[in-house]
């Protein structure tokens, strides 16, 4: 066996670790990283919940901008 095989991908930790902190954030949100063709992996953010008012969905190959869209979106709906 191939002990450099068997070593877990550095990047997909990287990511289940965003993700987990995503959903802890956000948890009115459902969150996964996709493939889109030629634009290669971009963040997605959808609401679990398709009949809630606000935002919907985000995708995203920033971060920052969806950690951003999320908040904005959270704070106006406290603020109702």
């Amino acid at each position: 066996m191939n002990p450099v095989a068997a070593q877990p991908d550095e990047a997909a930790i990287t990511i289940a670790r965003h993700l987990a902190r995503l959903t802890a954030a956000y948890p009115a949100f459902r969150f996964s990283r996709e493939l889109f063709g030629w634009k290669g992996a971009r963040w997605v953010a959808e609401r679990r919940d398709h009949t809630a008012s606000g935002l919907r969905v985000v995708i995203t190959d920033d971060l920052m901008e969806l950690h951003a869209a999320l908040q904005r979106d959270k704070a106006r709906r406290h603020a109702r």
